[in-house]
């Protein structure tokens, strides 16, 4: 009948054990991509932090982005904040490197390309949600286009 409970916090349930490869990893970025990487009401900051499953402060002060977790956590806020950055000033470019395992592409037909998007791109956002996933528009490679479809990364 006895339920003690042990107030040691190695006794379960007291926070996750952080990985042996944890880490942080910092950035320096420009102002308009402090506030791109922010986001309205810190939405974004908070997307790329759920979907890489990393920790990431943002010190605007100093335009730095600090990342926290395991190696590929990491990597992966990494190259998430680069995406959304590279957004900001033109088509996301990707490299046969930056796939380590959560990439998948699919060809859009430009007529879709809207509808896929959504007004504002909120259906993309509404897909991102619900999946907990990131998606862009993007350049494969060298960026050769075939306009009858884009890439949606």
């Amino acid at each position: 009948r006895s339920r003690s409970r042990s107030r040691s916090p190695s006794a379960g349930g007291g926070g996750k054990r952080k990985p042996d490869d944890y880490g942080v990893d910092t950035m320096k970025i420009s102002d308009d991509d402090a506030a791109f990487i922010l986001g309205k009401g810190g939405k974004t900051k908070e997307k790329i932090s759920r979907v890489s499953q990393a920790e990431i402060e943002l010190f605007e002060r100093d335009l730095i982005l600090e990342i926290r977790g395991s190696k590929m956590q990491r990597r992966r806020a990494k190259k998430y904040a680069e995406g959304v950055m590279a957004q900001r000033t033109g088509p996301v470019s990707i490299t046969s490197d930056y796939d380590d395992g959560d990439l998948t592409m699919l060809q859009v037909p430009q007529e879709a390309v809207g509808f896929v998007t959504g007004r504002a791109g909120n259906f993309l956002r509404t897909i991102e949600e619900e999946w907990c996933t990131l998606m862009f528009f993007c350049e494969v490679g060298s960026g050769r286009n075939n306009r009858e479809y884009e890439k949606l990364a």
